[in-house]
């Protein structure tokens, strides 16, 4: 009996933060309409961050995954629907290489907020991130400055593993 009330207890959480996020996004789209805001080009990128916080706060591996792609996903479509004006023929290699950060999160985010960190989302991410990269060379897109903040990017997020992993019990 005592088994069955911790998953009842973690569905109901589970339906909770379903819950939350549609609500979000039901507000998201009345303050659109009524604000003359075009949210939908944020909507991946909210609903990812959302459920990347309750994944966080759950302790949840299947949140933070669906919040990782998502958010890639999402930071993806605002790289091309802000304000860089980004030509079109980089627009894939550059997506590419956002989906790829979504995907890295996740071991990173499993590392620390899980008991069970997923080192498999290094496959698809490293596999969209060498296609993103080979894009930007074919295309000559890979400038100095586009070089710097790939290196900026990728440090930051070393340096925030290094900061943020837990020590090995032994």
């Amino acid at each position: 009996m005592n088994q069955i009330e911790p998953n009842r207890t973690d569905r109901h959480r589970h339906g909770i933060a379903a819950g939350i996020i549609l609500v979000m996004l039901g507000i998201s789209m009345l303050f659109s309409r009524w604000l003359a805001l075009d949210l939908g080009q944020y909507l991946a990128l909210l609903l990812g961050l959302a459920m990347l916080a309750w994944g966080m706060f759950s302790h949840s591996g299947g949140w933070i995954i669906a919040g990782g792609i998502l958010t890639g996903i999402g930071t993806g479509v605002l790289v091309f629907n802000g304000p860089w004006h980004i030509a079109g023929e980089y627009q894939p290699g550059l997506f590419l290489l956002c989906f790829a950060l979504g995907w890295f999160l996740i071991p990173l985010l499993t590392r620390l907020f899980t008991p069970c960190t997923y080192w498999w989302p290094f496959i698809p991410g490293g596999i969209m991130a060498l296609i993103g990269c080979a894009l930007l060379f074919v295309h000559g897109a890979m400038r100095e400055d586009v070089v710097n903040v790939l290196q900026a990017a990728l440090l930051i997020l070393a340096g925030l593993y290094l900061v943020f992993r837990r020590p090995r019990v032994r």
